[in-house]
């Protein structure tokens, strides 16, 4: 089944059903936006859009933090690692992009992990414990 949707970044786009991320506790801040689709799109990569269908006003910029942080695994939970790099298991991993941030700069929050299992369809936020991660990451 088609769903319909009308987003400020890309217009109406139309994605098949079985896409929908569902997020039982939203994202921070987000609380009320459960269900989310990922968005690929050539012009913005390696950037990815999670844009809720619960209000169309509402989407985010999302990014693989490896691409920024080679490291970044090391701040994981061994039990999350695991899971990433398992066969089992179809899971992304994206941190939030935030695009006119501290000073006009593009940042990136790598203490609030953004985990997306496709088999279950199902996601979640983390907060990340490391004193040493940023909330925001100057990668422009």
């Amino acid at each position: 089944m088609l769903m319909k949707l009308v987003t400020k970044q890309f217009g109406e786009i139309e994605f098949s059903k079985d896409l929908l991320v569902n997020f039982p506790k939203g994202l921070i801040g987000f609380e009320d936006c459960h269900r989310f689709v990922v968005i690929n799109d050539e012009d913005y990569e390696p950037f990815r859009w999670l844009i809720t269908v619960d209000d169309e006003e509402i989407g985010f910029p999302v990014l693989n933090p490896f691409l920024v942080a080679p490291e970044y695994g090391k701040e994981l939970p061994d039990r999350l690692v695991k899971r990433l790099f398992s066969s089992d298991e179809l899971i992304d991993l994206f941190c939030v992009v935030t695009i006119n941030g501290e000073g006009g700069k593009v940042t990136v929050n790598l203490k609030s992990p953004i985990i997306i299992n496709y088999e279950d369809k199902t996601g979640e936020q983390l907060i990340l414990t490391s004193e040493e991660l940023p909330v925001a990451m100057p990668i422009s």
